[in-house]
């Protein structure tokens, strides 16, 4: 039994990896876009909701556009990675 806890290196086509940086690029993008309409259509109401329930959401909502922050933060640097030819 080996005992080896290196990580090995899988080679991945560039194709493949293109194709992951636009997956996560849209992610990211949708949930910026999905979040934001949100964020609008609840400051909208506002004035039909508790103040409790209008600064929960909004940091829920937050949340998630970070979140979509950093799937399109990983998105771009997968992009930029495979028009530098690292793989």
């Amino acid at each position: 039994m080996s005992l080896d806890v290196r990580p090995t290196l899988v080679d991945v086509p560039v194709h493949v990896h293109r194709r992951r940086a636009v997956v996560l690029l849209g992610l990211g993008l949708f949930q910026l876009w999905l979040w934001g309409t949100r964020i609008v259509n609840l400051l909208e109401g506002a004035s039909s909701f508790s103040t409790a329930f209008v600064t929960v959401h909004l940091v829920l909502y937050v949340t998630a556009i970070g979140a979509g922050v950093v799937l399109a933060g990983l998105g771009v640097a997968m992009w930029r990675e495979t028009r530098q030819g690292a793989r």
